[in-house]
């Protein structure tokens, strides 16, 4: 074996680590969305974003084209033609109405219905 090939050394290993996580927080970062609070209401979408394990939702309203985040609640409904239905079943692109409530920082959703797609 030769004996002249090194090792990494520790010093070198953090290092790396280090930067690979840096470019990870980076990338995750510059990935959210510029999205903004409304009043509480009744508005008709489109579904822009589904983040399924976090049960979130971007909806882009037809009204004014404002980008509202919502992340589900135990308490929030989904439906569809009448019927309960999974997170799953949300598309993007999904024509969506929503019903929200205002709570200081955050749009809470009490229910969501799948109007199309």
């Amino acid at each position: 074996m030769n004996s002249n090939i090194k090792k990494p050394s520790k010093k070198l290993l953090v290092l790396l680590a280090i930067i690979l996580t840096s470019i990870t927080i980076l990338q995750v970062c510059g990935n959210e969305k510029d999205t903004v609070l409304v009043e509480s209401g009744s508005y008709i979408g489109i579904v822009t974003d589904v983040v399924e394990p976090a049960h979130e939702l971007y909806v882009k309203l037809t009204n004014d084209s404002s980008l509202v985040r919502l992340n589900f609640s135990s308490e929030t409904t989904l439906t569809k033609n009448g019927e309960t239905v999974p997170f799953g079943e949300l598309k993007k692109d999904s024509k969506v109405e929503v019903k929200l409530e205002r709570m200081e920082e955050k749009m809470n959703p009490i229910s969501v219905k799948i109007l199309e797609k």
